[in-house]
């Protein structure tokens, strides 16, 4: 006996001999549509809301208007990329007197998972005055609760005859942070300045840069 599907479907599940029916003209549903085998859609489908429990796999492109949102990452994958310039710092030139230590920026990163490492690295052109004995350093810092100092940098001198640079040498300065909250991160750098009496002066200009990758772990 030959079973015939008219008019429209008001059953959940619609099955004809072990197969789907082919419908000619879409099914009206009111409720769910529960497919029990496979599904072939030969032309467009349009969907509000998809829900998938299991895997997804996709021989062909997925052309996506909106946002794709992942909240799981496999360890290694690049979560997030910020790249902040002096502007975005709000960093101007600053200049460091002899035995003092200022702080060039505070920048405050919400990481977008709990389970991650944050690379940070953080560029910016600087000279420094005088001459004999002399010594410099970068500090790089991640403040949660507690401050956490990822890397440093230095640079010296001796007091002997002959030239030498003085300076591009502490920057780039580059660190790693292990991140296991999505608590707000305060990322700053101190320079110390280890003389006796010449100045550091820090440029703020298209040199500075600020990165900040986040990768799953």
């Amino acid at each position: 006996m030959t079973r015939v599907v008219s008019q429209r479907s008001t059953n959940k599940d619609v099955q004809y001999n072990t197969r789907l029916t082919q419908f000619t003209t879409p099914p009206i549903q009111t409720g769910d549509l529960n497919v029990l085998r496979d599904l072939s859609v030969g032309r467009n489908t349009n969907l509000n809301n998809l829900h998938i429990g299991g895997d997804l796999d996709v021989s062909g492109s997925i052309l996506c208007d909106g946002t794709i949102y992942a909240r799981q990452y496999l360890p290694g994958q690049t979560v997030n990329t910020v790249m902040l310039s002096n502007v975005d710092l709000d960093q101007g030139a600053l200049t460091i007197a002899a035995t003092i230590t200022n702080t060039l920026f505070t920048y405050a990163y919400s990481p977008v998972i709990a389970n991650s490492y944050l690379i940070i690295e953080y560029q910016s052109i600087y000279s420094l005055g005088g001459s004999a004995t002399d010594s410099i350093y970068a500090y790089l810092n991640v403040y949660d609760s507690v401050n956490n100092r990822i890397s440093l940098t230095y640079q010296q001198w001796n007091n002997g005859a002959g030239g030498g640079t003085r300076s591009g040498t502490i920057f780039p300065i580059v660190g790693r942070y292990t991140n296991d909250n999505t608590d707000t991160k305060t990322i700053r750098v101190d320079v110390y300045n280890h003389t006796d009496a010449d100045t550091i002066t820090i440029n703020s200009d298209i040199s500075t840069w600020l990165k900040i990758t986040e990768i799953a772990r």
